[in-house]
């Protein structure tokens, strides 16, 4: 219903699309034109994924598959992560097109990357007076975080990856299933046991779990949260009410500049415009519908006139400085994925629907319009028209399975609801290809 958020959403996929270009194997999508001109092991899997959500998984497995053996930029355990986000992208690629052929016959990648975390927290072990030990080798954390650190990026993507392969392992009935459950439980109390050694305050009285490890150089509170920010979306590794996590994320809240989180990146008195993606999504995955709409339009806002991203700029009225490539497609990648999750939103075994519909978006004669989007339950059709004293929402689905169910959030749709029909207001089981339609009566 915002034509200047429709008019980003096209723009991304022309980014996305223009920048792709032929290797050897296929034709892969490429983060930008000039110094990020390649596939990247971070940024890579995020860019499938949106391009999965355009219809084009065909062209995204390619690139999967190039990917998974080889990408561009830093690599070897420095950035040991690299196994994570690869599990990570096989699994949501997996989860997206539903092709059990296709994970059975790339499964031997996933033990490679299973068992390389494995190795890395092996070659940990050496000294248990290292403040690493049982973690990730000593790396380079990205994302504002240069040199060598014993730092915390490597373990929340290692993290997730193990979290990742386990849940395809126990689909498919794989023995490795319960020795990789194991390896998990064991890794993640090393890590609950650093974290909470290495805790520290801001100035605001936030307990927060800093990017670099005891002993290591200070570094500003929100400098490298990308990764952790990950590790709560879509790594899901905490429980809604970790107070680690918590406490971190109520760090970076009081680290805003123009809506987004001030100082994360490269520039420390700038702007990492695309981790406002990061950033809304973790908001959204613990509840919060308003800051995770809100944050979206600040990421919006912090687009150019044409309607692309930098990866980092100074805000408004300082000196001009600017990292990263022009367009950025990681960013048009972020703002894809965070329109579609606002609305569409697997939460396991249940579809969220319109859980963050942003509010601007409901004025009467709007509508949301989406056609065969991808899902981890199949594809499905979204329609939902606003007019002034109702709105009509209309699904259709194309079920891969019985299981799971739908949830749909009333209490987004602009008004009080004074009436709807059949009981929407509760999850509910959709039948294939059968329409499904309500009618919700609003006070606004």
């Amino acid at each position: 219903p915002d034509p200047a958020v429709q008019g980003l959403l096209d723009s991304c996929i022309r980014n996305i699309y223009q920048a792709r270009e032929h290797r050897p194997g296929g034709v892969v999508f490429q983060v930008g034109p000039t110094c990020y001109r390649g596939t990247w092991a971070a940024d890579g899997p995020f860019l499938l994924e949106a391009a999965t959500y355009l219809g084009r998984w065909e062209q995204a497995r390619t690139g999967l598959e190039l990917q998974i053996d080889k990408d561009d930029g830093p690599g070897g355990v420095e950035f040991s992560k690299k196994s994570g986000l690869r599990l990570w992208m096989v699994l949501r690629h997996w989860q997206l097109t539903g092709d059990d052929a296709w994970l059975a016959s790339i499964w031997p990648k996933v033990e490679f990357n299973v068992s390389e975390i494995i190795r890395y927290r092996q070659m940990t072990r050496s000294d248990p007076k290292q403040a690493n030990f049982g973690l990730m080798p000593i790396g380079f954390g990205d994302g504002g975080l240069g040199g060598a650190h014993r730092e915390y990026t490597n373990v929340y993507w290692t993290l997730t990856g193990l979290k990742c392969a386990i849940e395809m392992a126990r689909y498919r009935n794989s023995p490795q299933a319960e020795a990789w459950a194991a390896e998990y439980d064991d890794y993640w109390k090393v890590f609950d046991k650093a974290r909470d050694r290495d805790k520290l305050t801001d100035k605001s009285g936030n307990i927060y779990v800093p990017v670099t490890m005891k002993g290591e150089q200070p570094q500003l509170p929100q400098r490298g949260a990308w990764a952790f920010l990950h590790s709560v979306f879509p790594g899901r590794i905490y429980r809604d009410d970790d107070a680690r996590m918590l406490g971190t994320m109520a760090m970076l809240d009081a680290n805003q500049c123009e809506g987004l989180i001030f100082g994360t990146g490269w520039l420390e008195d700038g702007i990492w415009n695309y981790a406002a993606s990061f950033y809304a999504h973790a908001h959204l995955w613990l509840g919060h519908a308003d800051k995770a709409a809100a944050t979206l339009y600040a990421f919006a806002n912090h687009a150019s006139p044409l309607l692309c991203w930098r990866e980092e700029q100074n805000p408004k009225g300082e000196k001009e400085r600017f990292v990263g490539d022009m367009p950025h497609n990681w960013a048009s990648a972020e703002f894809i994925r965070l329109v579609r999750h606002l609305l569409i939103l697997e939460r396991g075994n249940e579809l969220h629907l319109l859980e963050a519909l942003p509010q601007a978006w409901t004025k009467p004669g709007g509508r949301i319009h989406i056609e065969k989007m991808p899902t981890s339950f199949g594809e499905m059709d979204l329609d939902v028209v606003f007019e002034e004293a109702q709105a009509r929402v209309k699904l259709l689905f194309a079920r891969r399975s019985t299981e799971g169910k739908v949830v749909l959030h009333l209490e987004r749709l602009g008004g009080e609801v004074v009436s709807f029909s059949g009981e929407a207001n509760k999850p509910f089981h959709l039948r294939p290809n059968t329409p499904f339609e309500v009618t919700v009566q609003l006070r606004r």
